[in-house]
């Protein structure tokens, strides 16, 4: 039987066609179609096809040209839509409709049919737009998401490259709606290998009566139950390989007999390491194109050297070293000569990007070069681990525990959570962790819930496995979020380790200081009393699961009634606890606000014990502290009374039982936060309040840090370890590492050696970089100094149309930029791109990638971890140094300190951090041996000021200074035809 064919007949889809639109922009409202691709398909093959281009009636925007390949000049003698509609329509019948992201596409068909009919009437309600068209609609985006949920990016290009679909004219709309349909067919393919239980709980979580189960899932099922076709198709063993491109551990590790007290640390040979970067060596050998620098193989010598004799290294290792593969082979080395004196290594990164770039990438290319002789393990915070019990008991319950939006929303996890070997949600990109991470907290494996070696599921527990296999590694891969939370729990996270790297060190102070502190907001009572009992928008929460339970359970009439009697009580304090806290953050809002001198934009307020707003409200707050408590104890109270009852009086007893001791925890945790927060009593501590722009989010976030850093790191970061490496490319302040070691504690560092070592780059920043500062522009300060950039900024690019990215240091100043130059951007066709304006950051880059000329506006978080090689970015803008604000709470704290010690916060903190912040944004221009570009630094007290020669002399290239204009883009121009000879 041809199972293809058969079950597009089971499905009803023996015949269907898929649509690909390509269109002026996002709005059917709006924007006009320019080329449509149809493509009719009959018992999975395809039989003809409608293909045509549109005159839009209006100019094309010049990045959809780019994008598309489809100009002016492409569409002038093609046809209006209202002249294709009708072939159009015929073509389409009553088939059913496929494409990726469909509803896009059917979208402007069914715009353009109303227009017709000039009847609007119901449009702007997405759920029933569809009056005229598409009554079976099949989104490949939907189902890809189900059926690939490993796959890193779910984009049509990225699809069909997957499946081996030829798609050279990537958004074109008949190769678009071709690659399209193929994808369909080898997404049904996989639905049917799927295991019947995977279809059933996806029937489930959709209702088996609504349109997406109806017209795919339910038949899909019964296909197989009929025909009994239990046997896995050859398809799902491509989807397996995919799945294991994700693994949390590297190698394995031979068993070590206990410590002897007569074992000696056994040193390693920094030469015979050396030699594994020559150009004939073990990394050579696996890595392709592979290129020996000098300044990787300097570096790692004193990594090795910092491993024998003990005590710190700080390396600051250029764009281009290599640092990260400079560090771990050492770091290997040692760990597996000492394994029997438990010599690990931990390495931290700055992100959990940068931490899987390290395990999924480095790692990977000397484990080959060494044959395989060392384990490594990749550990994050609980967070990113599914809870095996928690989902089971979700999906035991879903109508309890679920909400319709809910259910849909986890259908990327069903597949996945049979195939995962780790439970880190990071491999899951369809299930969109950034939007879903409320739901997602539903899953997690919280440590007050987590009964250890109790649970049912321990064996199999991804988190404990991925501990476990922690604590035997050579090599243990964590982010400093991890790192610092663990510091702050007494290293229960990572237990004891003696060597430590910390790769993007120059963010150490101020990641500390986020983990180290703590922070309480209306959102943190609301999401305590949601877990707890909430009646609206509809009652649910634990108590409401017990309650429910209880209810159906085989309880005594005296269990009953204990049960609920407590569990009435706590539902009322819950409801009382909520009435006090909204009123609190009401009122507390519009106080804040009366004082604030802005609408528009957060601000942050340091404040101090007796706050006035604190001392004119002690009712409100006794009420809160006093709810928390009777909660606190109430809840306590259910717990010993279930732990009490025998086995088996009601269903989930157990899971019940954990959540209720998980809850009293988070009551204790709130109510001490909150009480700490209001007294703002402790004196090494910054206080400060967080007011949102806008009338709609009344929360003011609370928040308290720890001043004294350095002395935190020293005690208690520091002085357990032997060895500790720091390293990144922006580390020195005009050549010299004393104030990071300041900031971060190492000159308090006692019975230790620190050594400080700058490795520059392999790059000719000086030949592959035009540097200029512009003299001729007015004091940053000046209130012409905007209008003034902006003219500049316009006039380079109209002589240099180049990749540009802008680094500015606020959104006041990047919302004007943008705002004035998007009229002169759209008459020139050029791509303007904002932080905030136009989605998120990958979004953002992924665009700049893809346009070459045009224009990227970034502010704090564009500054590092931004990397776009090539001619992608050729011209990079600072217009201001990137000093702190000085009234930012934890900044002016710190400047205090300085003031009070009997130094200049200026010039001893405020000027290096802006060299650090400066450097890093530097960064961003240069990322290969033949890349080149421009920097242009608009802040005149660069060459005006004495302490401008900081922030110049601590680049790798001499700056030009020009006070005129005209002249800079003279010589920018020369620059640019000299490098393109």
């Amino acid at each position: 039987m041809d199972m293809r064919k058969a079950l597009l007949q089971e499905l009803g889809l023996n015949e269907f066609v898929v649509v690909d639109l390509e269109t002026t922009g996002l709005k059917p409202e709006e924007d006009q179609i320019i080329e449509i691709g149809a493509i009719r398909y009959k018992d999975g093959v395809e039989v003809e096809s409608l293909e045509t281009l549109i005159n839009p009636g209006r100019p094309i925007p010049d990045f959809i040209t780019r994008l598309t390949g489809i100009s002016d000049d492409d569409v002038k003698n093609a046809p209006l839509m209202a002249d294709v509609l009708p072939k159009l329509e015929k073509f389409l019948g009553k088939l059913p409709f496929v494409g990726h992201q469909v509803n896009f596409d059917a979208s402007f068909i069914e715009y353009q049919i109303r227009a017709g009919h000039n009847d609007f009437k119901g449009w702007d309600n997405p759920a029933g737009r569809f009056k005229y068209f598409g009554s079976v609609r099949l989104d490949t985006l939907f189902l890809a998401r189900i059926l690939l949920p490993f796959m890193p990016r779910l984009r049509l290009g990225y699809l069909a490259a997957f499946f081996g679909i030829d798609l050279d004219n990537a958004h074109r709309a008949s190769d678009d709606a071709r690659a399209t349909g193929d994808i369909f067919l080898q997404l049904l393919d996989r639905a049917l290998a799927l295991d019947n239980d995977v279809i059933e709980q996806i029937i489930f979580l959709l209702f088996a009566n609504s349109k997406r189960a109806k017209s795919f899932f339910v038949p899909l099922l019964k296909f197989k139950t009929e025909n009994n076709l239990d046997i896995p198709a050859l398809s799902m063993v491509d989807d397996i390989k995919m799945a294991q491109h994700y693994y949390n551990v590297i190698g394995s590790r031979p068993f070590i007999p206990e410590m002897d007290e007569e074992d000696t640390l056994e040193l390693i040979d920094a030469e015979d390491i050396a030699r594994f970067y020559e150009p004939d060596g073990a990394l050579a050998g696996v890595v392709d194109n592979y290129e020996f620098r000098a300044e990787q193989q300097t570096m790692s010598r004193e990594i090795a050297q910092g491993l024998n004799d003990g005590g710190f290294v700080v390396a600051e290792a250029g764009t281009g070293t290599g640092k990260s593969m400079a560090y771990m082979m050492p770091a290997v080395e040692w760990a597996v000569a000492n394994r029997a004196m438990g010599q690990r290594v931990v390495i931290s990164t700055n992100t959990k990007n940068l931490q899987e770039q390290l395990f999924f990438k480095d790692v990977p290319s000397l484990f080959r070069a060494r044959k395989g002789d060392f384990k490594a393990v990749l550990l994050k915070g609980r967070s990113n681990y599914l809870c095996i019990d928690k989902w089971k008991t979700v999906m035991t319950d879903i109508n309890q525990r679920l909400s319709q939006d809910e259910r849909s929303r986890i259908l990327p996890l069903v597949l996945w959570v049979k195939q995962t070997r780790t439970g880190d949600i990071a491999e899951n990109a369809a299930f969109q962790l950034e939007r879903n991470r409320g739901l997602w907290q539903k899953f997690i494996a919280e440590p007050s819930y987590c009964p250890g070696k109790s649970c049912a599921h321990f064996k199999d527990c991804f988190l404990m496995k991925t501990r476990q296999h922690a604590r035997t590694a050579d090599l243990v891969i964590v982010n400093h979020a991890l790192l610092f939370s663990d510091l702050a729990t007494g290293n229960s996270i990572l237990g004891e380790f003696q060597n430590l790297i910390v790769d993007e060190a120059h963010n150490m102070e101020k990641t500390a200081a986020n983990h180290l502190g703590t922070r309480v907001s209306y959102w943190t009572f609301r999401n305590f009393y949601h877990r707890l009992y909430e009646e609206e928008p509809r009652k649910t929460g634990a108590i409401l699961q017990l309650d429910f339970r209880a209810s159906k359970g085989k309880l005594t009439a005296d269990e009953r009634s204990k049960i609920l009697a407590l569990s009435g009580k706590i539902r009322r304090n819950s409801m009382r606890l909520k009435q006090n806290v909204q009123q609190f953050y009401k009122a507390f809002f519009a106080f804040m606000r009366q004082k604030s001198k802005t609408n528009t934009e957060l601000i942050k307020v340091r404040y101090f014990s007796n706050h006035r707003f604190f001392r004119d409200n002690p009712e409100i707050i006794e009420e809160i502290e006093k709810s928390m408590h009777i909660l606190r104890r109430q809840i306590g109270e259910m717990s010993e009374l279930l732990l009490d009852l025998p086995a088996g009086r009601f269903e989930f007893q157990d899971q019940i039982y954990r959540e209720m001791q998980a809850l009293e925890m988070d009551a204790q945790h709130l109510n001490e936060t909150f009480s700490f927060c209001i007294n703002a009593g402790e004196k090494h501590y910054v206080y400060w309040l967080e007011v949102p722009a806008g009338e709609r989010n009344v929360d003011v976030v609370m928040s308290a840090v720890p001043l004294k850093i350095a002395d935190l790191l020293s005690d208690k970061l520091f002085d357990p370890l032997r060895f500790a490496a720091m390293t990144s490319a922006t580390l020195s302040v005009n050549n010299s590492f004393k104030y990071f070691d300041q900031r971060v504690g190492l000159n308090l560092v006692k019975d230790k050696t620190v050594r400080d070592s700058l490795h520059g780059s392999p790059f000719n920043f000086q030949s592959q970089i035009f540097m200029a500062v512009t003299d001729f522009m007015p004091d940053p300060r000046n209130q012409d100094y905007a209008n003034r950039l902006i003219e500049m900024i316009k006039n380079l690019h109209q002589r240099e149309r180049r990749g540009t990215m802008v680094l500015v240091t606020s959104y006041s100043l990047l919302n004007l930029i943008y705002n004035v130059m998007q009229p002169y951007c759209d008459a020139e066709r050029i791509l303007l791109l904002a932080q905030g304006k136009n989605g998120n950051r990958s979004n953002l880059i992924l665009q700049f990638k893809e346009n070459r000329d045009s224009i990227l506006l970034g502010t704090d978080s564009f500054w590092e971890g931004v990397d776009v090689p090539g001619d992608a970015l050729q011209i990079l803008i600072i217009p201001k140094l990137p000093f702190d604000v000085p009234t930012e709470p934890i900044i002016a704290a710190r400047m205090e300190e300085i003031k009070e010690q009997g130094g200049n916060p200026f010039f001893e903190y405020s000027v290096p951090e802006a060299v650090i912040k400066f450097r890093q944004g530097f960064g961003r221009l240069i990322r290969g041996k033949s890349d080149f570009g421009a920097v242009i630094a608009c802040d005149n007290r660069l060459s005006r000021m004495q302490y401008g020669r900081q922030f110049l002399n601590s680049l790798p290239v001499t700056a030009n200074v020009y006070s005129d204009e005209n002249e800079m883009i003279d010589a920018m121009d020369q620059w640019f035809k000299m490098k393109e000879q």
